[in-house]
Order: C-alpha cells, then structure tokens, then sequence
C-alpha cells in the first residue's frame, strides 16, 4: 500500500489517533521540568539529544506539511485561511480565558491592562508572552502560564511559506519540492548560527518540508511497517535536527500501517493548548507531585478540557466552514 492509497483508505482515521498521542507525550515531557524546575531534562533529551515533547512537536510539523499541503491545492487562497482561523483561533481564545483565569487564581498580581495586552498577543500569535508576574509563584517553574503557546506562531509561518509554495507552482514540479527540503534541511543542520526565531524556526519548517515531499511523493511511497523501523533506528544516528523528519515520516508509516483503530474525536489541539496550565495548577494545588503521577494526572485532567473545546468550540467552526456559512 502506497502513502497516497492509506491517505484514501479508512486507515487515514489513525492520523486522528496518533495527533492523540503526540499531544499526550507534550504533556508527559513537560511534565519533568514543571515537576522539578526547568534546568530539569525531559524523557529521552539526555538519550537522543531530543526531548519526548521535542520529537512529538516534530511529528505535528511533519503531519501538518503532508496534510496543509493538500488543502492548500485544492482550495482557493481565501477558503484555505478562513479554514486555518476557524481551526485554531475559537479554540485558542477559550484556552487563554481559563489560563489567564488559573494564573489569577493562582496568586498573579498582573494588572487588567497586562491581561488584557497579554491576551491580545497571544490571541495575534505575533509575540506570544508565556509569563505573567506573580502566576504559579511556588511552583518549581514559576510564572510560566502556558508554555506550548510558541509553536503556534512557528506553524502559522509555515502555513504562509506552504501556501507561497503551493501558488508559486512548487508542488507540481518535484526538482523544486527536492531543492526545498535539501535547503530546509540545510537550514535547520545550521540553525544555531541563524538570528531570533529563524534559529527556531528551521527545524520545524524542514519537518514541515518533510510533510511536502512526503504529500507530493505519497504515489511513489511504499507503506512498510519495517522499513519504518528501520528509518527510525538509522535516523537517531543523525542530528536530530535532519532526524526530526525522517522518524515523523516513519511514525505516520507506522500508524497507517495499522489495523483501523476506532473512531475517535479529534482532541490533539485542545490537549496541546491546555495540558500546561492544568499541569501547573496540579502542581500548586499537589506541590511535591513526582514527574511520573503528574503526568498521569495532567493527561486525565486536561482530556475532559479539550474533549469539550473540541465538541462546543472547534467543531462548530470547522462544520461552519465546510457548509459554507
């Protein structure tokens, strides 16, 4: 079975599941440095030079090229950015909401100016602030309201670079999808000598690339459960900033390479927004909590949040949009 036919069998069902399980293993990793300080390392930094969290963000990059890629082909520039704000903005308004409400609660001594401007700066993405003074102040990694957060710039910029690509005519022409990825690999192997976010930024975006080439090539590419197994193992050899999208590849193998799992909501976002404040107010209310049983703790609180931003907030946006309301 070929990458394109999984994408148009039922087994393009499991992408939901595996989204799932990313978000969890984000809430899992930070669930060391929120536990213990944030010198702390998460599960498999020390081993892969890579945190749980790090590899997981990968793989949404990696997921959101191979599936962005597509929606911007056959959708018209306008269509395909209403689409991405009714994706992720309703459900991120809500999320800031109860996090400003938890550091409030939590002892922040920020004014009503400083919540309402770090509110709209985190609603615009453009400078998302992660502290509020006074927030989580006992906690072992103090004033950090929502952490996650910054990604959502970093993939919104990418959705940009896609859609350019997509118009410029890249997607047809696979010399160029080939140039693109061997640059953007390029570019993250050297990130450390870029400036500010670039430095960021050019991991990800050779994930994302990753998840072009994998959509432009997906006729070409042959499903095999071991095959995918061994991609992994050789590509953990590698820098982990060449290696991120080498094993998202291999995971998205692995998962459509399954059995058809079962339906399930699609709640990977409202996991992702919500895990780390939950996980902070866990921690004050339960100080001392091991890294392991706040993990445990974080991912059952934070399913019920995100199983209601899913159901009451992001799926009316998304039916919205489909309908052509």
């Amino acid at each position: 079975m070929t990458l394109g036919e999984a994408l148009q069998s039922p087994q393009s069902r499991n992408l939901n599941t595996l989204r799932i399980l990313l978000a969890i293993a984000v809430i899992v990793s930070h669930a060391w440095p929120l536990a213990l300080g944030p010198t702390t390392r998460e599960p498999l930094e020390h081993l892969t030079g890579r945190s749980l969290g790090g590899w997981a963000v990968g793989a949404f990059f990696f997921l959101s090229g191979l599936l962005i890629t597509a929606s911007a082909e056959r959708r018209d520039f306008a269509y395909f950015w209403s689409a991405r704000a009714r994706r992720i903005l309703p459900g991120l308004a809500v999320a800031l909401v109860f996090t400003g409400a938890l550091a409030v609660a939590s002892g922040a001594s920020a004014t009503a100016q400083q919540l309402v401007e770090w509110y709209v700066r985190a609603l615009t993405l453009v400078s998302i602030e992660h502290r509020l003074p006074g927030a989580f102040a006992q906690n072992p990694f103090p004033h950090v309201v929502n952490g996650p957060l910054w990604s959502l710039f970093h993939e919104v910029v990418a959705y940009v670079f896609c859609t350019a690509f997509v118009l410029a005519g890249g997607s047809r022409k696979k010399p160029m999808v080939i140039a693109l990825v061997l640059a953007t690999g390029a570019a993250a192997f050297a990130h450390e000598a870029l400036p500010g976010r670039l430095s960021t930024f050019a991991p990800l975006f050779a994930a994302f690339s990753c998840g072009i080439a994998a959509h432009v090539f997906r006729d070409r590419i042959n499903l095999s459960p071991w095959r995918a197994i061994a991609a992994i193992t050789l590509a953990l050899l590698l820098p982990w900033t060449i290696a991120t999208g080498i094993v998202a590849g291999a995971i998205v193998a692995l998962i459509l390479c399954a059995p058809v799992l079962p339906p399930i909501k699609d709640v990977s976002y409202g996991m992702y927004i919500y895990g780390w404040p939950v996980a902070q107010a866990i921690v004050a209310l339960v100080p001392g909590m091991r890294p392991e049983f706040l993990a445990i703790a974080s991912v059952m609180a934070t399913y019920p949040l995100a199983w209601m931003s899913w159901t009451l907030i992001e799926r009316p946006g998304v039916t919205w949009q489909r309908v052509g309301v």
